[in-house]
């Protein structure tokens, strides 16, 4: 996100409740984020932050603040070697690998790290969070390797680039380029953050990344599964199939709110078409396969699961999820494990699964258009003209929806013990994120290969009869990918639907 795009509404943070669709509009929209003047807030704030000072000036034992950390919190820290203690929290966990996360998940993870500190429970001085909202205000995004977290204590390496980027250290996103963040704070006119005790340690130990990435990964899929219900309409319209299969009194019969509302959706997109339930013919069977009859069945479980995957994100947004939290009414400080990401991630396993199974769906609709035994007197190749058509695009779906079954294997119960045996129970709720939006991704890729398909097929037949819904979606598509008149590559054609799909909002 670049300095010259413009932003969108502002977002006002407070101790309130902060609806998961804010960080999109954060990281996708480019909101400013502003900072609540309410005083009962900002002192909560403050408050907890003396409490821990006091109790520090009081010689008190303080995990990871006046202790050493993990399996060295037996090691004590004097008071004069606290800063640097908490600079050497940071250092050690400058180890992530891999391709970092792109930007707006970068600028994601700020934010959600942001919401979290906001609580008032942290222990953290008011400028941490001031620091936090300038980056996101100067499009400055830092550039964080998307490997190295286990998911308990938190995020600790990855986070530990946002750590650094306000700091000035390390590299970040600014102006489309990743530079040194000292310089991108520098150009902006903002000064490296100095950190005070425990402050490290409260940006770092918690759940953001996993969770910034599986708001931004259920939201893709949202969009996924509304697109591939009207192309399930529109291949039960190619195919000639049968509408009954979406009556309205089957699914009230099996109330599951995802399947009544997929079903809903297919029905309304084949409203009007001039294809659907012809007349029966001898040697056809009465009911249609099974992935036309039953992708309300599939699309509907999808949904369900994403609204299940969306709600534990959302309350995971709004925790305090770093250890240890501080009770300033009480006095007390309370060491515990809300760093724990068991919650994303399970809701990441099950947002793979259903990716992999809506992306299976997707390849089984697509045999069927090129099969000649099943799809109604098309050719195999759906094309008119003689050549290879689309058969080498249904290799590519299908390698996709392998690699979305692959990436569906559960992280959660890969747990691994690590840093003496101290974190001997992890949750990898980053991996499960990762994997989930590369299985989404996959999905993504499937789907826009399909659309295509069903563009050609439907070039075959009398579009004419087409529904209004199912020829919006073909002038979508063929603006993105024209019907073929002769064998051509069809990789740049994948990508811009894919990319089309992810700017979609998939609503009718």
């Amino acid at each position: 996100m670049s300095n010259s795009q413009t932003r969108g509404p502002g977002v006002c943070l407070d101790a309130r409740c902060v609806p998961s669709d804010t960080v999109l509009d954060v990281a996708l929209g480019g909101a400013r984020v502003t900072l609540g003047e309410a005083p009962g807030w900002r002192e909560q704030i403050e408050q907890s932050r003396r409490h821990l000072e006091r109790m520090l000036d009081e010689g008190a034992r303080i995990y990871g603040v006046s202790t050493g950390v993990g399996n060295s919190s037996f090691h004590a820290i004097d008071r004069e070697g606290l800063v640097a203690h908490a600079r050497s929290v940071m250092q050690q966990h400058g180890c992530g690998v891999g391709e970092p996360f792109s930007e707006i998940e970068a600028r994601a993870v700020v934010f959600a790290r942001l919401v979290s500190l906001s609580k008032g429970l942290s222990g953290v001085r008011f400028s941490l969070l001031e620091a936090l909202a300038a980056l996101l205000n100067h499009d400055i995004a830092p550039a964080i390797p998307r490997f190295g977290s286990v998911g308990a204590s938190g995020d600790l390496t990855p986070l530990s680039y946002v750590a650094a980027a306000i700091a000035g250290e390390r590299e970040v996103y600014y102006r489309g380029r990743i530079v040194a963040a000292e310089q991108a704070l520098a150009e902006e006119g903002l000064r490296p953050f100095r950190f005070a005790p425990k402050e490290t340690l409260a940006v770092m130990n918690g759940t953001s990344v996993m969770t910034a990435v599986g708001i931004l990964t259920t939201a893709r899929f949202e969009a996924i599964i509304e697109l591939a219900e009207r192309a399930s309409a529109l291949a039960v319209e190619l195919l000639f199939g049968r509408s009954q299969a979406f009556d309205a009194r089957i699914h009230a019969a099996k109330p599951h709110p995802g399947q009544v509302e997929s079903a809903s959706r297919i029905a309304r997109a084949l409203a009007g078409s001039r294809l659907v339930d012809p007349p029966t013919s001898e040697g056809r069977t009465v009911q249609d396969r099974y992935s036309l009859r039953c992708s309300p069945h599939v699309l509907g479980a999808a949904r369900d699961a994403v609204a299940w995957a969306s709600q534990l994100l959302e309350i995971e947004l709004n925790s305090a999820n770093d250890n240890p939290l501080i009770d300033a009414d009480r006095g007390e400080v309370l060491f515990g494990g809300n760093f724990f990401g068991g919650h994303p991630a399970i809701a990441m396993d099950l947002v793979k699964i259903a990716a992999a199974s809506v992306a299976d769906l997707v390849d089984r609709q697509f045999a069927l258009l090129v099969d000649r035994h099943d799809n109604m007197g098309l050719p195999e190749t759906l094309v008119a003209y003689d050549g290879c058509g689309v058969k080498g695009l249904q290799m590519t779906c299908s390698a996709l929806t392998a690699l979305a079954v692959q990436r569906s294997a559960s992280d959660t119960v890969l747990s691994r013990s690590t840093e003496c045996a101290n974190q001997d129970k992890v949750s990898m709720g980053l991996n499960a994120a990762v994997n989930a939006s590369e299985s989404v991704g996959y999905l993504s890729n499937a789907l826009a290969a399909e659309l295509i398909a069903l563009s050609n097929a439907a070039a075959l037949r009398d579009q004419c009869r087409v529904s209004p819904a199912g020829r919006s979606l073909l002038a979508h598509v063929r603006s993105l990918s024209p019907v073929l008149s002769e064998d051509r590559r069809l990789d740049t054609d994948i990508a811009r639907v894919a990319a089309s799909i992810a700017k979609r909002p998939g609503r009718e």
